[in-house]
Order: structure tokens, then sequence, then C-alpha cells
């Protein structure tokens, strides 16, 4: 199961979790997820996936298919795991884009 935001439907309908890349940005949501639909708790697993998908926002902030990685790169470099420099023909974000991953970051009271 790769697309975050049909990650709870997939988990109520049997699916055993998820490929998630916002699980490098926030494991613990992701966990939290995932335990919370173990024990059946539906409406911790909703309270979780409206969490994710204000966290998915960081990959419709670019222009083009690369704002998925960009985003994620950028959250990334931002909490300080990783560069957030990409293979060419791809570049990061600018200024602009990477201040607004970082606001997001901030609504979710993750370090950016």
């Amino acid at each position: 199961m790769g697309p975050e935001h049909l990650l709870a439907d997939a988990l109520k309908r049997g699916a055993h979790g998820g490929v998630n890349g916002s699980a490098q940005i926030d494991p613990a949501l992701l966990v939290g997820l995932y335990e919370a639909s173990v024990k059946s708790d539906w409406a911790r697993v909703e309270t979780l996936q409206k969490r994710l998908l204000q966290l998915g926002k960081i990959y419709q902030v670019g222009r083009h298919a690369s704002a998925v990685v960009k985003g994620m790169k950028c959250a990334l470099s931002l909490l300080g795991v990783c560069s957030d420099r990409m293979a060419e023909p791809f570049s990061a974000f600018r200024k602009p884009e990477c201040d607004r991953v970082r606001a997001i970051l901030k609504s979710l009271a993750l370090s950016g």
C-alpha cells in the first residue's frame, strides 16, 4: 500500500500496512496509525489519518511530478536527517517552496 491518502481505508479493509514516504519524516505517526488499526481503534485511525493528510501537503508544494521527492527531501533536510540534494537533472526546492514545507512541518509541531 503506497498512497498515504488511502492508508486508513486500506487498513480498514484488511491491509497489513503501507510503504509510505512520510514514515521517514514522522515515523511515530505511521506506527501509531498501524497500531491503532491492529486494535481496531478506528476513531484513532481517523485522527491520525487527518494528521497524515496534513503532512502529505508537502508533496503538493511543487509544480511537477518531482514535487513528491522534492517535498520529502526538503522535509528531511529541515529535520536534519539528510541533504535535500537531488540527482541531476533535478534540483532541490528553492527558498519559497522550502518555506512552505517548513510551515507544514511547524503546523504539525515537527521541527523545521
